[in-house]
């Protein structure tokens, strides 16, 4: 009977997760899924090219510190982070694994201490060239270790969570943090992807404000050639002509500009 329950469950959180693929409601899905298998106090989610975009969280404790100092500054000290840089693996990892017992005293001090959390265990995803996502699931409780069985059964789920996640960020998808829905019913990250996709309207060519997208989420000229498949060059070449186009000097005046649109445009402005 209790395995039936189990089964049940894990049955229902699967259906929910492909239901919210390429919704707004996929992270905190995959998450659900993933607790049916191994509980958790804390995830969060982040994609990394150049540097690391947030795209979900569940944290309820210390949060403004994952804003105010992580992906500001110490991004670059997470073992996880460096060993990823090193050539890590797909697959799941505990930090003792990635660490290898060397934690950086001063991360320890604002990362560890500042925010709870005693255990964490890492999953490495790679779904496209040049972009991997990274999963961070902590614990709060000193006392409750992850155990070899709990370990097994995340590597046991790794290759759907892994299938999933490529399904979701395929290639061409906006790089951007899931929104849940708004009062009303309105999703602001589609919103946001809309505006995104008619930055610039008719004045720009299609792969103009393709570039012009990328750069407003983050991504250098090295990062936009590879998703977009071109020479940085021919990167470079876009970003001249569009901020010429603008009358925009520096990504700075982008931002702003689209900021301006993103307020301005009306609702169902076409890409």
């Amino acid at each position: 009977m209790i395995q039936t329950l189990a089964t049940d469950a894990m049955t229902r959180s699967m259906t929910e997760v492909v239901d919210a693929l390429h919704g707004s409601a996929f992270p905190a899905a995959l998450v659900r899924l993933i607790q049916q298998q191994v509980a958790f106090d804390c995830a969060l989610l982040l994609g990394v090219g150049s540097r690391p975009v947030y795209l979900y969280d569940n944290l309820h404790h210390q949060r403004a510190l994952l804003f105010d100092r992580y992906l500001t500054r110490h991004f670059s000290q997470d073992p996880f982070m460096q060993a990823l840089e090193q050539g890590l693996e797909a697959g799941v990892w505990t930090l003792a694994q990635v660490s290898r017992g060397r934690l950086d005293p001063e991360y320890r001090h604002h990362f560890y201490q500042a925010t709870g959390w005693q255990e964490e265990v890492g999953l490495i995803l790679p779904v496209r060239g040049g972009f991997t996502l990274m999963l961070f699931l902590g614990r709060l409780d000193k006392r409750s270790s992850l155990s070899r069985d709990e370990l097994a059964r995340l590597e046991a789920l790794f290759p759907l969570i892994h299938s999933l996640c490529r399904q979701h960020w395929r290639e061409g998808a906006t790089l951007l943090a899931q929104s849940p829905m708004l009062p009303g019913g309105a999703d602001l990250k589609a919103t946001v992807e809309q505006a995104i996709a008619s930055v610039g309207g008719a004045s720009l060519t299609r792969r103009e404000r393709q570039v012009a997208g990328l750069l407003l989420q983050g991504l250098d000229t090295e990062a936009i050639a590879a998703e977009l498949g071109i020479g940085s060059g021919t990167v470079k070449n876009h970003r001249k002509h569009l901020y010429a186009k603008l009358h925009l000097r520096s990504r700075a005046e982008l931002f702003s500009f689209f900021l301006n649109h993103l307020i301005t445009a009306p609702a169902g402005t076409p890409p």
